[in-house]
């Protein structure tokens, strides 16, 4: 199953697909090749974006939302792109740079120098191609300790945090690989 741009954006894989895909897996798709890319297993950085965006508006299919933001704590589902980059520029234009923006929740604050402008975060592969390489970062913090290492992803300072963090996405992971 080849995922675009659009399914790499939603996150997630029709029922169609999954019935005439012979393998049921996220090999092919976008995530697939991303986290190839960065050394990293596809399911755990699907299952950190499940876990940083997840958009459960629809019950039949939890996905990762593209347009998601954390505004200072606050998590916002926007509708659309537009609606994000509105919301986000008026908190650039607030002059609050401490929001997580997309599929892997990208911190403006920390990580908005990796792009050319904050917006640019709005785009699902620049985004998974970050937070891709932040999570390679952090994992290789920690070879020996997967959960830690996973967990830095969301704290590098609170390794009790860190590690129930990468363990939760250990378990999500594991769930990914039974319904795909």
């Amino acid at each position: 199953m080849v995922c675009s741009a659009s399914c790499l954006a939603h996150g997630n894989v029709s029922k169609q697909t999954r019935a005439t895909s012979a393998t049921r897996t996220l090999q092919n798709t976008l995530w697939w090749q991303i986290a190839k890319q960065h050394h990293l297993d596809p399911y755990i950085l699907y299952a950190v974006a499940l876990k940083e965006s997840a958009n459960d508006a629809d019950p039949a299919a939890v996905k990762p939302w593209p347009w998601a933001l954390n505004k200072s704590g606050q998590s916002l589902m926007p509708a659309s792109q537009r609606e994000a980059h509105a919301l986000l520029k008026q908190s650039i234009d607030e002059g609050n740079r401490l929001v997580d923006v997309g599929l892997m929740q990208i911190n403006v604050r920390w990580h908005g120098h990796r792009v050319n402008s904050p917006a640019q975060l709005l785009d699902p592969i620049t985004n998974v191609q970050i937070g891709a390489e932040l999570l390679a970062t952090a994992i290789g913090s920690a070879p020996h300790d997967l959960a830690l290492g996973i967990g830095r992803y969301f704290s590098w300072k609170d390794e009790k945090a860190a590690i129930a963090y990468g363990k939760s996405v250990m378990a999500i992971a594991d769930r990914v690989k039974q319904v795909i």
